[in-house]
């Protein structure tokens, strides 16, 4: 292993070894000068003094002997992992089993180096080096990506809650505007531009209440949606059914499919359902890569769906389907569907 790739050429290794004999850890030491790495050591006997020097002071490396006087390698990994966690631990002893050499890697020790082999020691002590020094970096990475999402999740809830109030304070000014209005018109435009912005505020809440999302949920929107405008037309009972797939889309597409959906119901309750009962069906699927959304009933008079095909909405409705690149039909020899929107989604909705 190439050693300029982990320390620098007048970079001093700070080690900490923990040996009860002078003449192994002056081997120790020879041995790693003696392969050109500039080192300093300290050494320790014992637990007292290791627990010290962990705490107390920074070093690139512990090596340790696995038996000591009162005192073992392993107690000391234990020590050293919880005072000390980013510090890479080598074992250096004349006899560590294949059973013992095993455990303690278990339990983090980075490597091991019997005394009668320590001519390992040097490129052990550099691959340990290169291993600490990756995942130092590593762990800096993952900080700064954590970092870096906290503050886009913040900035993304600061947004989330700003667009809710704005758009909670245009309903309370349509709204006021509705209740003042006399002319009756004037009142109905009011009224349809409260039931959009109503339209808006519940895609906005779908797609970023609790933590956000890429994804926009297009089946529960619209079966929440069809549950509401349905339950409010007063003085008619309107059933709706229900036969949905679940389809996502991606977000961007949320506040022009919110609009979308809304203008079809609200132009059904308007214009096909006007002083009648019966059923609203709500089919949304895909069908070969389409989304097709439809409104059905047991059957429509030609007179009721071309008042529909030709009113406000359904002009409007062609300009959102235009933006969501979608097919809008008016199926004039099927009396049952009112209208079918088509419109290409992505693999995987």
């Amino acid at each position: 292993m190439d050693r300029a790739s982990v320390i620098s050429s007048d970079r001093v290794l700070r080690i900490l070894l923990l040996e009860d004999s002078a003449l192994d850890a002056e081997l120790v030491t020879e041995t790693l000068v003696a392969s050109g790495l500039s080192v300093s050591v300290e050494r320790v006997v014992s637990a007292d003094e290791f627990t010290r020097a962990v705490r107390d002071e920074t070093w690139d490396l512990i090596l340790a002997d696995y038996l000591l006087p009162a005192f073992n390698g392993l107690h000391a990994l234990e020590i050293a992992r919880e005072m000390s966690r980013a510090t890479p631990f080598v074992f250096v002893s004349g006899a560590l089993g294949e059973e013992v050499a095993v455990e303690a890697l278990k339990r983090g020790a980075t490597d091991y180096v019997l005394k009668d082999k320590l001519d390992r020691l040097p490129p052990t002590v550099l691959r340990a080096l290169a291993e600490a020094r990756e995942r130092g970096e590593k762990e800096r990475a993952q900080d700064a990506l954590r970092q870096m999402l906290d503050e886009r999740t913040a900035l993304l809830h600061e947004l989330d809650h700003r667009v809710k109030n704005n758009l909670q304070l245009l309903l309370s000014l349509i709204g006021i505007e509705y209740r003042q209005a006399e002319d009756g018109p004037a009142r109905q435009v009011l009224g349809r531009m409260k039931e959009r912005m109503q339209a808006l505020a519940a895609a906005h809440r779908d797609l970023y209440d609790g933590q956000g999302s890429t994804r926009f949920d297009a089946s529960r929107f619209a079966r929440g949606l069809c549950e509401e405008l349905t339950s409010s037309v007063p003085g008619v009972r309107i059933t709706p059914e229900f036969e949905t797939d679940t389809v996502e889309v991606e977000a961007a597409k949320a506040a022009p499919m919110a609009l979308l959906f809304n203008e079809i119901v609200v132009n059904a309750l308007t214009h096909a359902y006007k002083e009648r009962q019966g059923k609203l069906k709500l089919l949304l699927r895909i069908e070969h890569g389409t989304l097709v959304f439809q409104i059905a009933d047991d059957a429509f008079s030609p007179q009721e769906k071309q008042h529909a095909k030709d009113s406000a909405s359904g002009r409007i409705l062609k300009a959102l389907a235009r933006q969501l690149d979608a097919a809008v039909e008016w199926p004039l020899d099927d009396p049952a569907i009112l209208v079918r929107v088509a419109m290409p989604v992505q693999d995987g909705s």
